[in-house]
């Protein structure tokens, strides 16, 4: 297992592990550490939407469970993606593979890990989604920036839905 290519010269990549189950979502930020990321945690996706509005900057990619209870991980996907178009989001569950599987085919920067998983799969698919975006990085979509600011952008005339 190598360790990952830091986003730049000065910190290591910093993934946000999202995951209902606390034992899972601790053995995962303890495999990721000792694989060179630095981790946030997030309990369900309604704290996941928060901690990203928190710390969107810092933020270089999610390990999203697909099923949880208050926001699911679809939706919580939906929302990281309407502030951050590009964040690189790796889908993990042990029930909804093939869900995942039609996730992966509409999405860009999606990966999937299917539970359990090993400490080696998760670095590799972590690292794999994080280079696939800096490398197919599309200068025409904002980059992550602040929520504030791309939430100020939008019109106020616009029906939303």
């Amino acid at each position: 297992m190598h360790a990952p290519k830091p986003t730049d010269s000065a910190r290591k990549p910093v993934i946000l592990v999202v995951d209902d189950e606390a034992n899972f979502r601790s053995g995962v930020v303890r495999q990721l550490k000792k694989a060179g990321f630095e981790t946030m945690e997030a309990a369900d996706g309604s704290e996941a939407i928060f901690t990203f509005a928190e710390h969107n900057e810092e933020i270089d990619a999610v390990l999203l469970d697909l099923v949880m209870p208050v926001t699911n991980g679809r939706e919580a996907m939906r929302l990281l993606r309407y502030y951050s178009p590009n964040l690189p989001i790796v889908l993990t569950t042990g029930y909804q593979s093939a869900e995942a599987a039609r996730i992966q085919q509409d999405e860009r920067f999606v990966g999937f890990l299917a539970k359990p998983f090993d400490a080696a799969d998760l670095a590799r698919e972590m690292g794999r989604i994080i280079e696939e975006r800096e490398r197919d990085w599309d200068v025409r979509v904002t980059p992550k920036s602040s929520l504030k600011a791309i939430a100020s952008s939008r019109n106020p005339d616009k029906d939303h839905d």
